[in-house]
């Protein structure tokens, strides 16, 4: 028997408006708080096709109304509203896309509770990289002390003449020497 597998799509999606234009909420506005009437979930308002802003709403209808009148009034010209089902993820999804899309129009990035145990274990990790990177450090640099004296045991050296050898041959040159001037007041 062949097993089917359901799907899972639209079980946090429940509903999408995109690209919706600000001028549209004054003039359609009752179309679309019915729409939205109850509903929870993510926004975003655009600048042209920039993102310019994302929040998150229990209210959708009433929270892009109200961003017609605040400090983002006139910063941005259409929107979009994505209607969740599952209202616990509406500050996940949130925080997600704020991180990921960083819009101008947000100051915060959104909460991630056990960021700093990530971080920790990470730095721990990059310590611990850090002390075997120094100990191989420590063993190479070691290894290349001992090559060092290896190959200096290991090249041929030059045979060193005794003292004597050297008298010898500085006798031999001075003989030579005293023979060549004999020779040459013979000549004269």
């Amino acid at each position: 028997m062949a097993s089917h597998k359901r799907s899972v799509r639209g079980s946090l999606i429940k509903g999408i408006l995109e690209n919706i234009p600000s001028e549209s909420y004054e003039i359609i506005a009752e179309s679309i708080e019915k729409t939205m009437k109850g509903e929870s979930g993510i926004y975003a308002l655009y600048d042209k096709d920039k993102l310019y802003y994302v929040g998150l709403a229990r209210n959708l209808k009433g929270r892009v109304k109200q961003h017609t009148r605040d400090r983002h009034a006139k910063k941005w010209d259409n929107f979009s509203i994505y209607i969740i089902r599952r209202t616990k993820f509406l500050g996940d999804v949130e925080t997600i896309l704020l991180r990921i899309i960083e819009p101008t129009g947000n100051r915060m990035k959104g909460r991630i509770p056990k960021l700093n145990e990530l971080r920790k274990v990470l730095l721990r990790a990059t310590k611990e990289k850090e002390r075997e990177a120094k100990k191989t450090e420590a063993i190479a640099k070691k290894d290349r002390q001992e090559l060092k004296k290896l190959k200096m045991a290991l090249k041929p050296t030059k045979r060193k003449k005794s003292k004597k050898t050297v008298k010898a041959k500085s006798t031999k040159t001075r003989h030579k020497k005293v023979i060549s001037k004999t020779k040459r007041r013979k000549i004269n």
